[in-house]
């Protein structure tokens, strides 16, 4: 099976509703190991630059195609999709890309389109559409920055002056940040066996953070097999480093899985003390148990259990991290799903967060210090969450973190990234203190 086929055969699945990285790696699967890593990596181009363009390539094919794109086979809806991502979006010269779709059509057994998609593809790669066809700002942001109605409504009315370039810096690429695993070894020993691995490697912007670009997939490498590092971006690591974790301490991640945060914390408290890593989804607890041992983290201890439901047997903790769960708007550029969000229910949602965060302060000790975080900028579930709480528990205030990253905005209510402004995911991080009484 080629590149181009694989990703065709992942869009026709991902068209009957799955997650586009469950959807890929299944059909990677499929085709393991006689898929070259090459082109499995040219067919994931294809299947997310065709996923995070689909509306506009959408609306691209509609002024060439004589019949609604809805009313095609799902194969040659995703040929097309797939074929013009190529051309427009992937530098690949334009023969090419028809060529490459016409003979797809024969291999779907749609041969009887195979005219059709030469002659629509050709038409729709000579368009070139400007952002400036759309006026309106909503209508900009759904159709060329490609979104749901619903999400592009909500930023252009929380972000008017932002919400473009935010949409469109949710297209540009950045090395992967790492956060070095002290306990297995330096940041100057990793950035040299992942050099010899043939990755390009950077500081970050702060200690034990390092900025990668990977030739395959991280966990191809030795390194991240013996546990020497993790992969979490910038703005999660922000995170967690506002938790002030230290040796000693007992310290409660309410929301932990996959791990990223809870690792970056152990790793903090030098594997010495007590780190609990909740989850709720029993599933997803055997991947905070994977971690830790990869990692060698013995401190910390994964349960299943409901971060809105009070446990007092869980006892008293210096430190409560609730990474709650969000709508995911500041990560759309990793996950192509969330920009067709319909956010029904979201008002649900942001109650799930206010009574994660209220149950968070009833296990903090006095003088402890509690974090908030999210990876959206959805103005609901960031600042006026904490409005709310601090209503609510005037023994609280609110403090400001003790490192930074160009271009965070730190407001009353905590700090908001902006991918445009900090080159990270969007998130919000609040660091919360009891005062002392």
């Amino acid at each position: 099976m080629t590149a181009r086929q694989l990703a065709v055969r992942a869009l026709v699945r991902q068209e009957q509703n799955g997650y586009s990285n469950l959807v890929l790696d299944a059909e990677l699967k499929k085709c393991s190991p006689a898929l070259q890593p090459r082109d499995a990596a040219f067919a994931a181009r294809i299947f997310y630059t065709t996923l995070e363009r689909q509306n506009l390539l959408d609306w691209m094919l509609a002024q060439t195609c004589s019949k609604p794109l809805q009313k095609l086979d799902a194969p040659v809806r995703a040929i097309l999709r797939a074929g013009l991502a190529q051309a427009v979006f992937m530098a690949v010269p334009l023969p090419a890309a028809v060529n490459e779709s016409v003979k797809l059509t024969r291999v779907f057994g749609k041969s009887s389109a195979s005219g059709m998609v030469n002659a629509v593809l050709r038409r729709a790669a000579a368009l070139h559409p400007d952002a400036g066809a759309w006026p309106d700002l909503t209508d900009r942001l759904e159709t060329f920055y490609s979104m749901s109605r619903p999400v592009a409504e909500l930023l252009a009315r929380q972000y008017p002056a932002d919400a473009e370039r935010m949409a469109e810096a949710c297209y540009t690429r950045h090395p992967t940040a790492v956060r070095v695993n002290l306990l297995r070894t330096t940041d100057e020993e990793l950035a040299g066996e992942l050099r010899a691995d043939g990755c390009t490697v950077e500081p970050g912007p702060w200690r034990h953070c390092l900025l990668v670009s990977f030739p395959g997939t991280p966990a191809n490498t030795g390194a991240f097999r013996e546990g020497k590092f993790h992969v979490q971006g910038l703005a999660s690591q922000f995170a967690a480093l506002c938790v002030d974790a230290g040796p000693g301490m007992r310290v409660l991640d309410l929301c932990a899985a996959p791990g990223g945060k809870s690792l970056t914390m152990a790793q903090a408290m030098g594997d010495e003390g007590v780190l609990l890593s909740g989850e709720a989804v029993p599933a997803r607890v055997p991947l905070l148990t994977a971690a830790f041992a990869r990692c060698g983290i013995h401190c910390a201890r994964p349960f299943q259990g409901d971060a809105g439901t009070f446990q007092p047997e869980l006892g008293v903790f210096d430190r409560v991290l609730c990474d709650v769960p969000c709508s995911g708007l500041g990560v759309m550029g990793k996950k192509p799903d969330i920009r067709y969000k319909s956010l029904e229910g979201i008002e649900n949602l942001q109650k799930v967060q206010q009574k994660i965060l209220q149950n968070g302060a009833r296990y903090l000790a006095q003088n402890g210090r509690l974090v908030y975080s999210t990876c959206t900028v959805n103005f609901f579930e960031n600042e006026e969450q904490i409005r709310q709480f601090l209503a609510q528990n005037p023994d609280f205030c609110v403090v400001p973190p003790q490192i930074a990253l160009p271009g965070m905005r730190a407001g009353e209510y905590g700090t908001l990234f902006l991918p445009h402004e900090t080159g990270t995911d969007g998130f919000f991080v609040c660091v919360l203190e009891r005062r002392m009484v």
